[in-house]
């Protein structure tokens, strides 16, 4: 084998060496970042598990919905209870 053959096996070796721990040090950086955006939405679950959700049910479909979601349709000492906008629209419409 000549010595230019050899220089150039060496080259393309090195640059394929090179090549891998420049992918590896890209998949860690990714990972990492990964890892930080896992952390912040398991403390955002955290923080809104804390508080507590009470759950009422909508007049019109059945639906369950958070206390503070809900819209509310008072009515004299009557209160209904509706999931959305549009849900207490369809049903004041079909009523």
């Amino acid at each position: 084998m000549s010595f230019v053959m050899r220089f150039v096996l060496i080259l393309v070796v090195f640059s394929f060496v090179v090549y891998v721990f420049k992918a590896i040090s890209r998949l860690s950086l990714h990972l990492r970042g990964t890892a930080r955006e896992v952390d912040q939405i398991r403390d955002r679950l955290r923080q809104s598990a804390s508080v507590s959700a009470e759950m009422v049910r909508c007049q019109s479909c059945g639906a369950f919905v958070a206390t503070a979601d809900a819209v509310q349709l008072r009515m004299g000492k009557q209160s209904l209870t509706y999931c959305s906008e549009p849900c207490l629209k369809r049903h004041r419409v079909g009523a």
